[in-house]
């Protein structure tokens, strides 16, 4: 189960959204240098992990199908990252009542 909710950067204060965690059928991955998004669809992962070295996590093996983002590696366990300035320290953003809207997906 992924989640979504929006986030506010502790180095330069820029606000953004924050997508976590795949759903039912994909993966979410995020590069661990610029935080950009990649979705996988669970069906391409299970047709192409089967050709695969068995010495690989199963992470391993839908990082390497993920492929490479222009900056950095696209994994699995990254967070996501400020657009404005990369760094993945963020907090999230509460509204007037100190709570914190989030969306969950499958």
């Amino acid at each position: 189960m992924g989640r979504q909710f929006m986030a506010r950067c502790n180095q330069c204060q820029t606000e953004f959204e924050v997508r976590e965690g795949g759903g039912l059928d994909f993966y979410l991955l995020h590069c661990d240098t610029c935080g950009e998004e990649k979705v996988i669809r669970q069906e391409e992962v299970m047709e192409k992990i089967k050709k695969q070295d068995p010495a690989f996590s199963f992470n391993e093996k839908v990082e390497a199908i993920a492929g490479r983002c222009h900056d950095g590696h696209y994994r699995i366990k990254a967070k996501a990252r400020c657009p404005n300035c990369q760094s993945d320290d963020y907090s999230a953003v509460t509204d007037a009542n100190g709570e914190i809207r989030m969306t969950f997906y499958d």
